[in-house]
């Protein structure tokens, strides 16, 4: 017997003097940096092609830029408000970029009533952000129109938006004569974002690339190697079998 304890702290020091380590990869996480919410105009207007040289709706166009936009912000949670006569959350602020990208096929011109409720809009997105505990939230407002529905005045969105410390880029596509580029501008500059006009699909894909660049996305961390060191459970054991062997020696010798 004493000769297998005799062994045991032998064994247990030579694995412990090896160091034995237990690695662990964790996957790329990504620390909460910045919450974007697509503002989307849906009223009827949006229905209409830029001009007669375009073939497709301005709505068309939307979707397939938002969905590229989507696309590349990697390292950010990003949900939608959709609005006409009234706004709607299509999706709250989510890492999960694929499930969002899958409901923008099914957003339809008129779905959120025919006319446009800009500051209904952005007070739901205000609403959506207030309680985010990221370090920055942007907003980011498409419209072809001016604001002819809602129930929200101008004046509370700004105080809302300002209160919850939420960044605005304003987006007027279309004909500049059909939306209110002043007011866009002023909802921009009070909330320290920027205003942008767009009358072609190609400058509006231009815009969401220069907002890309203005908000560059979270980097996400790279994958972590944890490593434990195990050395301490064969010393533990190498210690107790050495306490077993001396006692064991003494009760013979007693």
């Amino acid at each position: 017997m004493t000769e297998a304890f005799k062994w045991m702290v032998w064994s247990g020091l030579l694995v412990a003097l090896a160091s034995p380590v237990q690695t662990k990869r964790y996957e790329p996480s990504v620390a909460m940096g910045r919450d974007i919410v697509l503002v989307v105009d849906a009223s009827r207007s949006m229905d209409d092609t830029f001009s007669i040289k375009e073939s497709s709706n301005k709505f068309e166009a939307v979707r397939d830029i938002l969905k590229k936009f989507i696309t590349k912000r990697k390292g950010d949670r990003i949900g939608m408000v959709l609005f006409g006569e009234y706004p709607y959350v299509v999706s709250p602020v989510t890492f999960d970029h694929e499930v969002l990208s899958s409901m923008i096929p099914y957003l339809e011109v008129g779905m959120a009533g025919e006319k446009t409720a800009i500051y209904d809009a952005l007070a739901m997105t205000a609403k959506l952000l207030k309680n985010s505990d990221a370090k920055s939230k942007v907003a980011i407002l498409l419209t072809d129109g001016r604001n002819s529905a809602g129930k929200i005045p101008k004046i509370v969105a700004e105080k809302l938006l300002k209160e919850y410390g939420i960044r605005v880029y304003t987006i007027g596509i279309g004909t500049p004569q059909n939306y209110d580029a002043s007011i866009l501008k002023e909802l921009a500059e009070r909330t320290d974002g920027k205003f942008f006009a767009a009358s072609d699909p190609r400058m509006l894909s231009q815009v969401y690339d220069t907002i890309d660049k203005l908000e560059p996305s979270l980097v996400e961390h790279s994958s972590v190697l944890d490593t434990v060191h195990l050395y301490s459970y064969p010393l533990f054991m190498a210690a107790m079998s050495l306490l077993a062997y001396i006692f064991l020696l003494n009760k013979g010798e007693m």
